[in-house]
C-alpha cells in the first residue's frame, strides 16, 4: 500500500479585516523605539561629558594643589593642556563652554600659612542632540568638583 499524498497547502490568506494591522502596529512602536534609541545615544554622550568633566577637574586641582594658582592661571592651564576636548557641543549656537571656577580664589603655599582647602568645579550645561529627546535632555546641567588641600611646595 502506497502512501497518499496530500495536495500542498494553499498560501496563507488573510482575514478580510487584518490586512493593514502590520502598518498600524508598526505606527504605534516606531517612536516608542526611536525615543529609545536616541535616549540611550543621549545619556552615552552625558556620559562621556561627565567623565571628561571629571578627568579634567582632577587633573586641574593636582596642578592647583603643586603650585601657586589663581583663577586665570587653573583657566589657563585647562586651555594649554586641551583637557576638554569636544566636550561644547558645537553643532548648537546656543552651547556654551564649560564655566571653570575656583574657590578661593588663589591657592597657597603649606610653608607660608596653615594649608589651605581649595575646591575646583567645572559646570557645563548640556543642551539635547535632537529635538525629540529635548523634553528629557535639554539644559541638564553637569558638574564636576574636586577639593583638595595644597601640598608644600
Amino acid at each position: 500500500m502506497q502512501p497518499t499524498r496530500h495536495a500542498p497547502a494553499p498560501p496563507y490568506d488573510a482575514p478580510q479585516g487584518s490586512r493593514g494591522s502590520v502598518a498600524v502596529e508598526l505606527a504605534l512602536v516606531l517612536p516608542v523605539l526611536l525615543l529609545f534609541l536616541f535616549g540611550i545615544i543621549e545619556i552615552a554622550n552625558i556620559m562621556r561629558i561627565q567623565f571628561t568633566l571629571e578627568s579634567a577637574v582632577t587633573a586641574i586641582a593636582h596642578d592647583a594643589a603643586m603650585h601657586y594658582s589663581t583663577q586665570s592661571t587653573v583657566q589657563s592651564y585647562m586651555d594649554a593642556n586641551n583637557l576638554l576636548p569636544m566636550v561644547t557641543q558645537t553643532t548648537n549656537e546656543e552651547a556654551t563652554p564649560p564655566v571653570l571656577s575656583l574657590t578661593p580664589s588663589a591657592t597657597s603655599t603649606c610653608k607660608a600659612t596653615p594649608c589651605t582647602p581649595f575646591e575646583v568645579k567645572l559646570t557645563y550645561k548640556y543642551k539635547a542632540l535632537t529635538d525629540l529627546t529635548k523634553p528629557f535632555f535639554d539644559n541638564l546641567v553637569l558638574s564636576a568638583s574636586v577639593k583638595k588641600i595644597s601640598e608644600p611646595w
